[in-house]
């Protein structure tokens, strides 16, 4: 049996990826429909999902000069604009250095601006710009398409149902509903 390990990167953007461990005698697709039926491959399935639905993501937004990082932010801005550069690094669980970094990417867009916080003079606010605005709402169009997209094998019943059952996942696990976990891995090294 010659078994070799297959390592598939999904987006740069998250530098994630995934290990496969295959026979090459065997065909990719002999028997792994049957193989991923078991409860233990949900796991695999969802990152397999998880994965797809991510790159085809970024493709998405790429036109518009952003990445999935960018467009998480303009979304958290959008719904808690006026916030400090601190609490967004919190909300968004992202290490400040590389939040530094996608801010004045975007800054430098017009996409947001730094506004000096009327509460406190020492700290900034953060906004989106006219130009942000209208980019959240560019952004929301693709995102309500993308998830049509995603689900269009499952009826509208389905579809909440499978919303309930993921979102059961999240809070098991432990995450932030509506922040995606890769925030946290942004400019960490990988194990």
């Amino acid at each position: 049996m010659n078994n070799s390990l297959c390592e598939l990167y999904i987006d740069k953007s998250y530098a994630q990826s995934v290990f496969l461990w295959y026979d090459e005698s065997m065909p990719l697709h002999s028997n792994l429909k049957n193989d991923l039926k078991g409860r233990g491959q949900i796991a695999f399935l969802l990152s397999q999902i998880g994965a797809h639905v991510a790159y085809k993501f970024a493709e998405k937004i790429r036109p518009l000069g952003l990445s999935p990082a960018h467009g998480g932010i303009i979304r958290f801005l959008g719904r808690s604009g006026g916030i400090s550069q601190k609490k967004l690094c919190t909300g968004l669980a992202i290490l400040p250095s590389r939040l530094v970094v996608l801010m004045d990417e975007l800054e430098e867009k017009k996409i947001v601006e730094r506004r000096k916080d009327p509460k406190d003079r020492r700290n900034y606010a953060l906004y989106l710009t006219k130009k942000g605005a209208h980019l959240l709402g560019g952004l929301k169009k693709i995102a309500g398409e993308h998830g049509d997209q995603v689900c269009k094998g499952l009826k509208k019943s389905e579809q909440k149902i499978l919303g309930e059952i993921l979102s059961k996942i999240i809070e098991a696990q432990g995450l932030t509903p509506g922040i995606h976990p890769g925030f946290k891995r942004l400019g960490k090294p990988e194990c």
